[in-house]
């Protein structure tokens, strides 16, 4: 798994406490807002009815205050008097739906002045679209001191059947319910509306929330992603100074043992030779001058070897005299052992590298030359460093069989690993190209501005 992708799911798994804890407390919020607004539609629902049955009452009230006059007036006839009262309450109108209508005892209608045909018709029996025996409930309420009752019935203005909100009294002397009503489905609508807002505000509430806990969530997995590669980082490039610091300790190391055997092993070897060629010149036995010579034989091969040895660990010509010059030695003994043509280019400027540059560059070259002669089966072997500006550039390609540089196995090697290291190191590019029958290439690529070049002979 790749380490961005580890450190998301490490931060996730560290915030999933957060993540629960904050739905649980934003789930009990919002379940308690809901609450609240039912509670608040409900109030406001019962509010608004509570205005319309005192509108109602008081209307009722009204009308029985513009009748009292003659209702309660013993000297006029009944039957007159009931006439006019019928009249009173017929012409009888408020707002612009509002009317009075009046039954007797038997449920037979005697004033309604929006459906005059009703008049004289038993209407106890008559019911609305849901089944309520409307006109039996008004007498009811009527007769049990006066009350309220909804229904459903036509309203005039628009012809839609809608809920009515009515209330009736009672006339004793008479046996007559007289009532008025409101259609009430503004109050639907104004619950309605209400609720959508409760709705609209526990939705705003909620995005706001989510809208929060993303942020939230995601500026903390920036935070520790930045924190985190800015640590893996730190411990990477801490991984490859402690790498760099330990190839230099290498490199002294073998400049060191080189000069060890260079300037100690190598010369005693070269005195005993010396003492020993003196010895042959001395008239000795015979039978001990074969003996002599394989001595001196054997010293002569010892000496050649700690010079190879020497100059494989660390070539004297790279400090004294330059990186081209211990190039150039180093192809020759790779062109004499290994049998293979070469092919060498050196065109940069006259000055000498700094150390550790040139160092790179020929552990590059040579660890290039070991791994043609390992695995490659080349017959040509083309070594270039050019100066192109202020850059400089080392290509070494050969003509051997080749290998699949986009298969990452074959990346892994530690030779590669470790050339690809030490050229990132000192700031430059490394790059390898190879093809299965085509051989291969390798490139490295220096800026030299901010590295020591001693331009001197320029």
């Amino acid at each position: 798994m790749p380490l961005k992708a580890k450190l998301i799911l490490l931060t996730l798994l560290t915030l999933l406490p957060l993540l629960i804890v904050t739905a649980s407390i934003s789930w009990i919020s919002i379940y308690q807002a809901k609450t609240l607004g039912q509670k608040e539609v409900t109030v406001f629902r019962d509010s608004l009815i509570d205005a319309k049955e005192a509108a109602l009452k008081d209307s009722v009230d009204l009308a029985l205050n513009a009748i009292s006059h003659i209702y309660h007036d013993p000297t006029i006839d009944i039957d007159l008097a009931q006439q006019r009262v019928k009249a009173i309450l017929t012409n009888l109108r408020y707002g612009k739906d509002g009317y009075f209508f009046v039954y007797d005892k038997n449920g037979v209608s005697l004033v309604h002045p929006i459906m005059p045909e009703l008049i004289g018709k038993n209407l106890i029996n008559i019911q609305d679209e849901q089944g309520d025996y409307l006109i039996a409930s008004l007498l009811s309420q009527a007769q049990s001191g006066g009350g309220y009752h909804q229904y459903l019935w036509q309203k005039p203005s628009t012809g839609e059947t809608v809920t009515k909100l009515s209330y009736s009294a009672w006339l004793d002397k008479w046996d007559w319910m007289i009532g008025t009503g409101l259609y009430i489905e503004d109050v639907s609508q104004d619950v309605a509306t209400m609720q959508q807002a409760i709705n609209h505000n526990i939705d705003t509430i909620f995005f706001s929330i989510v809208v929060i806990l993303t942020i939230t969530v995601a500026v903390i997995i920036v935070i520790t992603l930045a924190i985190n590669l800015h640590e893996h980082r730190l411990a990477d490039r801490n991984l490859k100074e402690l790498a760099h610091k330990t190839v230099l300790f290498q490199e002294a190391e073998k400049k060191h043992v080189a000069r060890e055997l260079h300037d100690g092993i190598n010369q005693l070897l070269v005195s005993s030779k010396c003492h020993l060629e003196l010895l042959s010149l001395q008239s000795i036995d015979v039978k001990f001058v074969d003996y002599l010579n394989k001595s001196m034989h054997s010293l002569t091969l010892a000496i050649n070897e700690v010079r190879h040895i020497s100059h494989k660990l660390r070539p004297s010509s790279l400090d004294d005299i330059g990186l081209e010059a211990a190039l150039t030695t180093l192809l020759q003994d790779y062109q004499s052992h290994a049998g293979t043509s070469v092919d060498m280019l050196f065109d940069t400027k006259a000055g000498k590298l700094d150390s550790d540059v040139a160092t790179t560059l020929y552990r590059v070259v040579q660890e290039s030359l070991n791994n043609i002669v390992k695995h490659a089966d080349a017959t040509h072997v083309e070594v270039h460093l050019k100066q192109l500006g202020k850059l400089l550039q080392l290509i070494i390609r050969d003509n051997g069989k080749g290998f699949d540089s986009q298969n990452r196995y074959h990346l892994k090697g530690i030779g590669l690993r470790n050339m690809r290291e030490r050229v990132e190191f000192i700031g430059g590019e490394f790059d390898l190209n190879s093809e299965p029958g085509f051989g291969t290439e390798l490139t490295v690529l220096l800026n030299l501005d901010g590295l020591v070049y001693d331009r001197t002979n320029d």
